[in-house]
């Protein structure tokens, strides 16, 4: 498959040198249609760059963004599709492969440094916009990237592949399929740079409306402070100078505190830009003095941190194993009382349970002693009740009160029978003499 691909680029680029002119007729022709959306998706993939690069005026940065930019214009014309041919798949045109990497870094130097002073005076009148989120989307590696290092390693691919092998003049077709797979991942990261090109538009706009907004929101409440501020100022300046004389005082405070606080504003974005420029150069130099150090030394560095750091976890694990060990001694004597206190209240249950059984023997051995003490009582109870049923009237005071009521009534009345008995005796015998 690699000599396919070697003979494929040696032959196609014979049959350019041989016709050249009609060649590039039709490469003007068929690509100017793709080179449109091409330069799009440059100037979509570029924006954000762009915007870093306007807020500080570094030479480093001007000399790296073209030959990005020119490298990206190389990448994406290297997969130009020559529809102009009918009769045969589309192929690649290798001129516009060779005229892109013949692009010199110094031109792009060049275009790069006319373009920057345009930028930097466009930077001074917009507004601070959010660098910080810009910087971070611009380390995340995107589609655009990954597009341009794809097309990169195909160039390559080809290449070495065509001056490795130059004794192969046979024609060798180039797989199709392999073809059609390349250019629908083209196609798909075409799609995908231009979605993420759509939604960075999109959170440009909201952050630029946000910041919009923000913006007259201050600029409101500052009119509103102002206002306050003269009002105040007029209202204790006009009763020594003057209504008209402290107003125009005032308003020439407030006119030189503007300016100053334009001047402020103005240094405020200075200061900004050349902190994120003094950032870079720092960053810069950390790695130029990182990649200039002898490779011994930087391992040498990189032991030494793990050392502090595996020092430092040490320290922290030694630090919590003591406080181990003293929740294990505290936890220990806890333990230990937690023991004692068991022992004893293990022996006080054995002495209870023996109280508990002396108890228990001495409420049987009454037990026993009531249930012989209820057998006497129920027998002396039958004795009470049969004494009762023999006895009369003796503990009945009720029934002997009427005894001895009649008892007396008996007495009363034999005395009566007595008396007439008496009576009737001397009427008898009165009776009697009286009948003689």
């Amino acid at each position: 498959m690699d000599g396919e691909t070697g003979n494929k680029v040696k032959n196609v680029r014979e049959a350019s040198a041989a016709d050249s002119t009609s060649e590039e007729d039709n490469c003007a022709v068929t690509g100017h249609g793709s080179e449109k959306e091409d330069v799009q998706a440059e100037t979509v993939a570029s924006d954000h760059d762009e915007e870093d690069s306007e807020s500080v005026n570094n030479p480093t940065e001007e000399a790296a963004e073209p030959e990005e930019n020119t490298s990206q214009g190389w990448d994406v014309k290297t997969h130009e599709v020559n529809s102009s041919d009918g009769d045969g798949p589309p192929s690649l045109h290798p001129e516009t492969l060779e005229r892109k990497k013949n692009t010199s870094p110094t031109q792009a130097e060049e275009e790069g440094s006319t373009t920057a002073p345009e930028d930097n005076e466009d930077s001074n009148s917009e507004d601070i916009q959010p660098k910080q989120e810009q910087r971070e989307d611009r380390d995340v590696p995107r589609p655009s990237q990954r597009h341009r290092l794809l097309q990169m390693k195909l160039a390559e691919f080809f290449q070495k592949k065509a001056g490795d092998e130059p004794q192969l003049d046979r024609e060798v077709p180039v797989s199709e399929q392999e073809y059609e797979k390349y250019v629908d991942l083209l196609a798909e990261l075409k799609q995908q740079l231009a979605a993420n090109s759509e939604s960075a538009q999109r959170q440009a706009e909201e952050l630029r409306f946000k910041s919009q907004q923000r913006l007259d929101k201050v600029e409101n409440e500052w009119r509103a402070l102002v206002a306050l501020k003269q009002d105040v100022a007029v209202t204790v300046l006009s009763r020594r100078l003057g209504k008209q004389a402290s107003q125009a005082k005032v308003e020439a405070t407030l006119a030189t505190e503007k300016l100053l606080q334009h001047e402020l504003i103005t240094l405020r974005r200075k200061h900004i830009k050349l902190q994120i420029k003094v950032r870079r150069l720092e960053a810069e130099l950390r790695e130029g003095d990182q990649r200039a150090r002898d490779p011994l030394q930087l391992q040498f560095e990189q032991l030494q941190a793990e050392r502090l750091e595996m020092k430092k976890h040490t320290k922290k694990q030694n630090e919590e194993s003591s406080k181990m060990q003293k929740k294990i001694s505290s936890s220990l004597e806890l333990l230990s009382n937690i023991k004692e206190k068991l022992f004893w209240s293990q022996m006080e249950v054995q002495a209870k349970r023996e109280q508990l059984a002396v108890v228990e023997a001495t409420v049987a051995r009454k037990r026993d002693l009531l249930t012989r003490t209820r057998q006497a009582r129920n027998g002396l109870q039958r004795d009470n009740v049969r004494l009762k049923e023999h006895r009369g009237l003796l503990g009945n005071s009720v029934l002997l009160q009427d005894f001895e009521d009649t008892v007396d009534v008996s007495d009363q009345l034999e005395e009566q029978l007595e008396d007439l008995k008496c009576r009737r005796a001397e009427m008898v015998f009165s009776c009697g003499r009286w009948r003689k």
